[in-house]
């Protein structure tokens, strides 16, 4: 008999939320099947039907983060000008979707395994964006750097989401990438200045 579908996505994504719990308090080495099926509410025998082990459960949320991240870039239109807004903002929606378990890998140091097969996979489309050929050595360095930072400040956003919005995310990394990190981080910083005093000048009335 078939499967639900339903079912089967319910039924992993239990699998996948205790061994986030779990690993939030040990290593992953140190964490059995046998936690995670207690946890989960199932045997090791449903356990066996979806992962090998606990290591490949891990993989798999990988995966999955990977595959829905590039598949929302490639919905991008290459000669889009808009294309920097438009992949910060997919690759936000992303984490947004898998928040439950997404929040936790990038907490980890495992966020730099989901990053780097994020990259592999995304580069080349990002080249062709860019018309950069990979024997370019000064134009793939650029595009390293610009394809590293922009992660990092997606990850310190996803922490605190509160503190910017998307919209206000997506300028910011937009800023930095058309008119270069100094000039955002002076506008920044006198943005910063005067609205400090604004609040300050508000109490002292």
């Amino acid at each position: 008999m078939k499967k639900n579908p339903a079912v089967t996505d319910a039924t992993r994504n239990k699998f996948i939320r205790a061994f986030c719990t779990l690993y939030a308090q040990k290593t992953i080495s140190k964490i059995t099947i046998k936690e995670i099926t207690d946890l989960a509410g199932y045997n090791r025998t449903t356990f066996y039907q979806y992962f090998t082990d606990v290591y490949a459960l891990l993989e798999y949320m990988e995966d999955e983060i990977v595959a829905v991240g590039l598949q929302k870039i490639q919905s991008i239109q290459v000669d889009d000008p808009d294309f920097n807004r438009q992949f910060v903002i997919g690759l936000s929606e992303v984490l947004q979707e898998y928040d439950y378990f997404a929040s936790f890998i990038l907490q980890n140091d495992v966020h730099f395994d989901i990053f780097q097969k994020i990259k592999k996979t995304a580069m080349p489309f990002i080249m062709e964006r860019f018309q950069i050929s990979k024997v370019d050595t000064k134009a793939v360095l650029i595009l390293e750097f610009y394809m590293t930072g922009m992660w990092t400040v997606l990850t310190h956003w996803f922490a605190k989401p509160d503190d910017l919005s998307i919209e206000e995310l997506s300028e910011l990394i937009c800023g930095i990438w058309n008119e270069g990190l100094l000039t955002q981080l002076k506008t920044a910083s006198k943005q910063h200045y005067t609205k400090k005093r604004f609040f300050t000048s508000r109490k002292a009335l």
